[in-house]
C-alpha cells in the first residue's frame, strides 16, 4: 500500500479497477459476492482474479516444454534432462502443502493471509525463468540452468495453492464450480500460446520466450493488487473458521484422503497420457508426428469446452455426481483404446472420451474447497498439489515400464497400445474413492437461483 501512496498514478490505476466505471450505459464494481446473489455479480472479480492463473500456466508450459531444448544444448544427458523437468512432480509433494496450511494460520483478511506467498513466490518464478533464459550466455552453464529449475519450481509451488485459495476465500461455495470453469479455459489459454508461440520465439532469441513468460507473470501478478482494496461486506463471511493441521487433514479427515486418493489417480493418467501419446501416434501407429499434433489439437477443444460445461452440469446436478459420471465414461474410453490398432476408431471416440477428462481436469479443485472446513482451503490447495505430484511422479514411469514389458503381446503397436488400460483403469478404480463421498449441495443451490 505505500507503494501505491508513493506513486498516484499507479493508484488511481488500482482505483479505476477496484470501485469500476461506466461502460456502454452499465457500471461494472469490483466486490465480493454473497451467497444468494447471482453469479453475475462475480463475474468482474473473476475476470481479475483469474489472471494469474494464465500467467502461471503460460510460464510453466515455457518452461517444461522448452526449457529441456536450452538444458540440452549444455548437456548430452537426456536423462538428467527429464530427472530435472520431471522433478516437479518431487516439488509438489513438498511446498504446496506447506504453503497452504501455513497461508490459512496467518491473521488478517483473505489478501493479508494469502498475498505473503504470493509475492514470495512471483519473484522466484520470474528469476527461475530469466536464469535459464540467460543460461546460455553465461559460459554455458548447466548448473546455472539446473538452479534456475529449481528456483522456477519453488517459487510456482510457494505462490499457487494460496493463489488458489483466495478463490474459496471470496466466493460462495455455490460459485465454486463455475468459477473453476473459468479458471480452466485461463489455464488452456495459457497453455495453447506457449504451446502456439514459445517455438517462433526460441528461434528468434532463446531467451525471448522466457523473459515473455517472466512478464507475464508479474503483469497478471499485479493484477491481483485491487483485491487489497476489496471488502467483504457479506454477514460472517468467514465463520465458523477452522484450521486443520497437515496431520488432521491426511489422517483424520476421511473424505479430504478419499479426494486425495481419487485426484492422485487421475492425475496418474493424465500425466501417463501426455508423456506418451505422441510416441503411440508416432512409434506405435506409424503415423506422422504432425498427425499427432492434430490429435492434441482436439483434444485442446475438447478441454476449452469442457471447462464451462463442467461448471453448468456441477451447479445442476453437484460436483460428486458428475465427477463419478465423467470419471466412469473417461476410464471407460481408455481402457477400449488397448483394442484398435488404426487411428480411425479412435478418432471417432476422442472427443467424447476428452471431453469427460475435461470435466475431471475442472472440478476437483472445487471439490477439494466444497469438501475442506472454512479457513483450511489453503490446506486443501496444497492437497490437491501434493496428491497431482503423487501422480505426476509414478503416471510416466508405470506406463514407460508396462511398454517396455508387454513390448511383445502388443506386437502390433510396439508395446504403446498397452497404454490404454494402464493408465483407463486408475481412472477407473478412483470410482472406489469417489463412493465415498457425498454429493454437495451445488445442485439444490442452483435450483434456488
Amino acid at each position: 500500500m505505500t507503494v501505491l501512496r508513493n506513486r498516484p498514478a499507479l493508484a488511481r490505476v488500482v482505483d479505476r479497477l477496484t470501485q469500476g466505471q461506466d461502460r456502454h450505459g452499465q457500471r461494472w464494481q469490483l466486490q465480493v459476492p454473497c451467497e444468494g446473489e447471482p453469479f453475475t455479480v462475480a463475474r468482474p472479480l473473476l475476470h481479475l482474479l483469474g489472471l494469474p492463473t494464465f500467467g502461471l500456466a503460460f510460464a510453466i508450459s515455457v518452461l517444461t516444454t522448452y526449457g529441456p531444448v536450452v538444458l540440452l544444448r549444455l548437456t548430452d544427458s537426456t536423462a538428467v534432462v527429464g530427472a530435472l523437468i520431471g522433478g516437479e512432480g518431487a516439488f509438489a509433494l513438498v511446498i504446496p502443502l506447506i504453503s497452504g496450511t501455513l497461508s490459512d494460520r496467518l491473521p488478517g483478511s483473505p489478501a493479508a493471509r494469502r498475498f505473503p506467498f504470493v509475492l514470495a513466490g512471483a519473484p522466484l518464478i520470474v528469476t527461475g525463468l530469466v536464469l535459464l533464459g540467460f543460461s546460455g550466455s553465461f559460459g554455458g552453464s548447466f548448473v546455472l540452468a539446473a538452479v534456475a529449475v529449481f528456483v522456477f519450481f519453488v517459487g510456482y509451488y510457494l505462490y499457487y495453492p494460496p493463489y488458489r485459495a483466495l478463490y474459496a476465500d471470496l466466493l460462495p461455495r455455490s460459485f465454486y464450480a463455475r468459477a473453476q470453469s473459468s479458471q480452466a479455459i485461463l489455464r488452456g489459454a495459457g497453455l495453447g500460446m506457449a504451446l502456439l508461440a514459445g517455438g517462433l520465439l526460441l528461434s528468434v532469441w532463446q531467451p525471448l520466450p522466457f523473459a515473455i513468460a517472466a512478464l507475464a507473470v508479474v503483469a497478471t501478478t499485479f493484477a491481483l493488487v485491487p483485491l487489497l482494496r476489496v471488502e467483504n461486506r457479506c454477514p460472517n463471511p468467514l465463520l465458523p473458521y477452522e484450521t486443520i493441521s497437515l496431520r488432521q487433514m491426511l489422517f483424520h479427515d476421511a473424505e479430504l484422503r478419499a479426494f486425495a486418493g481419487a485426484n492422485a489417480l487421475w492425475e496418474f493418467s493424465f500425466s501417463g497420457l501426455k508423456s506418451f501419446i505422441v510416441l503411440y501416434v508416432v512409434s506405435g501407429l506409424g503415423r506422422s508426428a504432425s498427425l499427432a499434433s492434430a490429435v492434441i489439437a482436439v483434444v485442446a477443444v475438447a478441454y476449452i469446452a469442457g471447462a464451462p460445461l463442467a461448471g453448468r452440469l456441477a451447479d445442476r446436478y453437484g460436483i460428486v455426481p458428475v465427477l463419478r459420471v465423467s470419471a466412469l465414461i473417461y476410464g471407460t474410453g481408455l481402457v477400449f483404446g488397448v483394442f484398435p490398432d488404426t487411428l480411425t476408431p479412435l478418432l471417432i471416440g476422442l472427443p467424447f472420451v476428452a471431453l469427460a477428462g475435461a470435466i475431471m481436469l475442472t472440478l476437483p479443485q472445487a471439490l477439494a474447497f466444497s469438501l475442506a472446513p472454512r479457513g483450511s482451503e489453503g490446506a486443501a490447495a496444497g492437497l490437491q498439489d501434493f496428491s497431482r505430484g503423487i501422480g505426476v511422479v509414478l503416471g510416466p514411469i508405470a506406463v514407460g515400464v508396462a511398454v517396455s514389458a508387454f513390448h511383445s503381446e502388443f506386437s502390433s503397436t510396439n508395446g504403446y497400445a498397452v497404454m490404454w488400460p494402464v493408465i483407463g483403469i486408475p481412472v477407473l478404480a478412483s470410482l472406489l474413492f469417489l463412493r465415498r463421498l457425498q454429493p454437495r449441495g451445488e445442485a439444490a443451490a442452483y435450483a434456488t437461483q
